[in-house]
């Protein structure tokens, strides 16, 4: 790993030289940043995670051995350096009367647990910028992942699963009708943060999500929006019996956002009610539609599961202390036809709800900030389910006590 930190490092820096010593010529400004990151972990109990538990999402259905004994109930340690980021950021000349801006992002997260500590695209986009309008090209935060209205944890991950975590390669264009109106519509298609199901779901409906979104204000005082999207999933192309098929799921999205700044504290909040939310890193999934499909061929139409899933952020900023408080909850409400459960459609259909209170405390000095946070975060699962799986009687919560010290380097 360090081999590979050093490489992109001097890769970055290289490129950086090259371009500053032509930066006259072609009115390029070009800046590397990053930061060195440590976290060291601390859980009470087995929890659903990613990335050796860098990103925890909730704690596992309990699992009884002979004796009765929860085997999930376990302190569980961890210390991590694969956060750590590498970053160009770009003002280029001006295109076609636009001002152009460029981003490269890297860390060493992986995009899967087997390829963990390996280098891995965050960003890779360009802008095009307009009096009055704006194109967005190349892989970027997803439009639900709103920067100015994201939850400021400590914690990998923004707060999933109740806020969304997903960078999408995507075609965005904006339209500011008033300084500070925006109006934007983006064509995604999914990278690394997929669908629950086959992973060519979305490539094989042959059309892209499509995000619509307005926001209103500004992040030094108030902002406010809301988005509505639509995608489309073809998870099968072929019968278990041989026949062929593209029956597809269309699933929606809405949700509403707000930041509310008063004097040195800011309040940031979202709701998020959409159909199957597991490529935004939210909990849910789609499944098959009881007695929808005909004998002969084997085929059968698709369900998704309802998810709703609200948080509030409250940051205070201190001189060098900073004091914050995250509160989260999901829910699953059933589909809209009779459910069947397919292996791996979903993030735990069995789940009725969860929910997280995370306070937080931050002391920066120069380029070094120290951090602690303390989460929990509780589990209900379900015990019985009417026909379209919403639920009817619940097992008792189960409980996750996470302490992360955070300590980092920035460039």
């Amino acid at each position: 790993m360090k081999r590979i930190l050093l490489f992109a490092l001097l890769l970055i820096l290289q490129i950086n030289a090259a371009i500053s010593q032509d930066a006259e010529k072609h009115q390029v400004e070009a800046k590397v940043f990053g930061f060195i990151g440590y976290d060291a972990i601390l859980d009470t109990y087995k929890s659903l995670d990613a990335r050796d538990g860098e990103l925890i999402f909730y704690p596992l259905r309990p699992r009884l051995d002979s004796t009765g004994k929860d085997i999930n109930n376990v302190v569980q340690l961890q210390m991590l350096s694969i956060s750590t980021r590498l970053g160009l950021s770009v003002k280029g000349p001006d295109i076609l009367g636009a001002k152009s801006s460029a981003l490269v992002e890297a860390d060493f997260y992986a995009t899967k647990n087997d390829y963990v500590s390996l280098l891995r695209i965050r960003h890779a986009m360009f802008k095009l910028k307009w009096a009055t309008t704006e194109l967005l090209v190349g892989q970027y935060w997803h439009p639900v992942f709103v920067t100015d209205v994201a939850p400021s944890v400590i914690s990998f991950g923004s707060g999933a699963p109740f806020h969304s975590l997903n960078r999408s390669p995507q075609i965005r264009f904006s339209y500011f009708p008033y300084p500070m109106v925006r109006i934007s519509l983006t064509a995604l298609m999914q990278s690394y943060h997929k669908s629950s199901g086959p992973e060519d779901a979305q490539r094989n409906s042959g059309k892209p999500e499509l995000m619509l979104q307005a926001a209103a204000g500004s992040a030094e005082e108030f902002l406010a929006g809301l988005s509505a999207g639509y995608k489309w999933l073809t998870p099968r192309l072929v019968t278990q019996t041989g026949y062929a098929t593209c029956k597809t799921s269309g699933q929606y999205l809405f949700s509403v956002f707000l930041l509310k700044r008063f004097g040195k504290t800011v309040v940031k909040a979202e709701a998020v009610y959409g159909q199957n939310p597991t490529h935004l890193n939210m909990i849910g999934g789609y499944g098959m539609a009881s007695g929808s499909g005909p004998a002969p061929n084997d085929d059968y139409d698709y369900t998704s599961l309802n998810t709703l899933s609200t948080w509030v952020d409250v940051q205070h900023q201190a001189g060098k202390m900073g004091v914050g408080l995250f509160a989260g909850y999901s829910k699953l409400y059933g589909a809209d036809k009779n459910y069947t459960s397919l292996a791996g459609y979903s993030r735990n259909d069995d789940l009725n709800n969860i929910y997280r209170i995370s306070p937080r405390l931050s002391y920066q000095a120069e380029s070094i900030t120290f951090a602690l946070e303390y989460m929990l975060t509780a589990a209900t699962y379900g015990s019985t389910f009417d026909n379209r799986h919403r639920v009817t009687s619940s097992l008792d919560p189960v409980y996750n006590h996470r302490a992360t010290l955070n300590i980092k380097y920035s460039f």
